[in-house]
């Protein structure tokens, strides 16, 4: 897949969790114990050929950006795609454009790649963040903009806003949830050149050591792959879809790049697809 003129591994780098998460009341937090060990885990996905990421404003209270920037310090930065995400907080028009400017300062860069609006918010007029991310891309700060978590009535609202087309929207999408990819959700991205980013490919693990799908579990054993294999295979063989799974492992990084190195059968996609 294309974005911005960068061919892109189907295989991005998620963050979410690196460097920080949620306190049980909801509340951000930043946690810089295993930052080593977080910067280890992109430069090692980076050597593997993924050149994908995938981080936000929100992620572990904004320390996220900054692991990211540590990690991609010295590298080519024309062979890498950074994409980010405006957070809630920032949502007035006025907002978006200086919160990306501090996302720019976090990460080391002078613009992103690709900048979502993280979600649709009650709150804030649609109009107010459309707005905002127009201006930002106009000022330079991103090459292409897109939404994220927003269903198809939302992304149509905000594409009739838009001045600049969408080039991405990213949601939650796997073998288990398809609540927002449903088959006019998927024509419409296709019509529209929009790509469907998926996060959360293995469910939290319910894809992968802990899943008991009979369904996946089979298929898994046809193919001698694990079952995140499976779960990540059948997403990024679909038309205009890619992942972003998060690991630090290696292991689990080079498990999960290997889900490009075998294909599943139409008789596997069919029995896939049935499982909704």
């Amino acid at each position: 897949m294309i974005i911005n003129g960068k061919d892109l591994h189907p295989i991005g780098i998620g963050t979410w969790g690196i460097g920080g998460a949620r306190f049980e009341d909801g509340t951000l937090y930043a946690d810089y114990e295993h930052d080593e060990e977080a910067v280890d885990a992109i430069r090692y996905s980076l050597s593997k050929g993924q050149n994908h990421i995938d981080t936000a404003q929100l992620y572990g209270a904004c320390h996220t950006e900054e692991i990211v920037g540590r990690a991609i310090r010295g590298l080519n930065r024309d062979e890498l795609f950074i994409a980010s995400k405006v957070a809630p907080s920032h949502a007035l028009r006025s907002a978006v454009p200086k919160a990306t400017e501090g996302m720019l300062r976090r990460l080391g860069i002078d613009r992103l790649d690709l900048l979502y609006v993280h979600a649709p918010w009650e709150a804030v007029p649609m109009r107010e963040y459309a707005e905002g991310i127009n201006d930002t891309l106009e000022a330079g700060l991103t090459d292409t903009i897109g939404v994220s978590n927003f269903g198809l009535d939302q992304l149509r609202r905000f594409v009739a806003m838009s001045r600049n087309p969408l080039v991405a929207n990213q949601v939650h999408y796997n073998l288990l949830d398809r609540r927002y990819v449903t088959d006019a959700f998927r024509r419409y991205c296709r019509e529209n050149g929009i790509a469907i980013v998926a996060y959360r490919p293995v469910e939290r693990r319910l894809l992968a050591d802990h899943c008991d799908n009979l369904e996946v579990m089979r298929i898994a054993e046809k193919h001698s792959r694990s079952a995140a294999q499976v779960a990540i295979n059948w997403l990024i063989s679909q038309e205009g879809v890619v992942t972003i799974p998060k690991s630090v492992n290696h292991e689990h990084i080079d498990e999960n790049l290997a889900s490009t190195e075998f294909t599943l059968d139409e008789e596997d996609m069919t029995a896939l697809n049935a499982m909704a």
